[in-house]
Formats: C-alpha cells, sequence, structure tokens
C-alpha cells in the first residue's frame, strides 16, 4: 500500500471515530432524570415557575405568560421538614395575602400538598427543572369523544 492511499485511510477512520464520538446522549435527557428514590431530597431549595402549560389530549392549548416572566412569577420553597411556601411576586414584589402554604408528602413520584389534598401532582425533576403535572378533568364532546385535560407546570431551581 502506498503512502497516500494509507494517508487517505487513516484520515478516513479517524473521521468516522470523530463521528462517534460527538453523537452522544448528552441530547437526551433520560441521564439528567432524578430516580423516584431520591426526589423527596432533590425537591428541597426554591423552586420559580417558568411556564403553565395546558394541555388538551396531549396536545397544548394555552400556554399562560402572564405571571411567568423576570418580575410577575410564582415560587415554591419546599423545606426538609415537609412544608412549603408558595409565594406570588408582582412587578418584583412578593404579593401579600396570597397565602397557600402547608404542608408536602410524597409518595413515590406523586406529591400531594396540605392546601389542595384533593389535588395530586406527578414530580419530575431533571436536572434543574421540576415539572408538576396533574389531571385537571375530561369533558364529553357532541360526538361522544372524551377530551381529557392536564396542567404542566415547569420550575427553576433557584
Amino acid at each position: 500500500m502506498n503512502k497516500k492511499n494509507l494517508l487517505w485511510l487513516l484520515s478516513l477512520l479517524m473521521i468516522v471515530q470523530v463521528s462517534f464520538v460527538s453523537c452522544n446522549k448528552d441530547d437526551d435527557d433520560e441521564d439528567d432524570v432524578v430516580p423516584i428514590s431520591d426526589l423527596k431530597t432533590a425537591i428541597i431549595g426554591t423552586w420559580k415557575e417558568l411556564s403553565d402549560e395546558l394541555y388538551m389530549d396531549n396536545k397544548v392549548v394555552k400556554e399562560e405568560s402572564i405571571y411567568h416572566d423576570d418580575i410577575n412569577y410564582y415560587e415554591f420553597e419546599f423545606k426538609s421538614d415537609g412544608t412549603y411556601l408558595d409565594r406570588k411576586f408582582k412587578d418584583g414584589k412578593e404579593v401579600e395575602n396570597y397565602d397557600y402554604d402547608g404542608t408536602w408528602t410524597l409518595d413515590g413520584d406523586k406529591i400531594t400538598f396540605s392546601n389542595e389534598p384533593s389535588s395530586v401532582r406527578q414530580v419530575t425533576i431533571k436536572g434543574n427543572t421540576l415539572i408538576l403535572s396533574y389531571d385537571d378533568g375530561s369533558f364529553t364532546d357532541e360526538s361522544g369523544l372524551e377530551h381529557k385535560f392536564t396542567i404542566v407546570c415547569t420550575y427553576k431551581k433557584q
């Protein structure tokens, strides 16, 4: 094999190796998902709400944005003693008389808040992102099809 063919072959092998190295699972969020067994400690801290979306049959129908910017937002602070603070901020200031503080319990990946005992939320934590989702009822249309509503709230750890 002459030198030119050998160099071409080595170059080709290097290109193939580089393409395999660059195709890793960094784009896949599954590695960042906190296991259910670690949720109770991972949820401790302050979480600022980024979005609040309404889904019907797994499709977004409303994405709220009124209270999801740098000065208007909601915030949860989960404490290790099982209590939480639920705060609302408007124009950068905490809203007075917004009292939804209480206790929380976690059963697997389901969280229940003492001020809303009938509302159980699914908990997922991916890196510094907390996702709380829950069913918000259903309705049957004129043709007899049932449609399911789900609310998904996304928070970023502060």
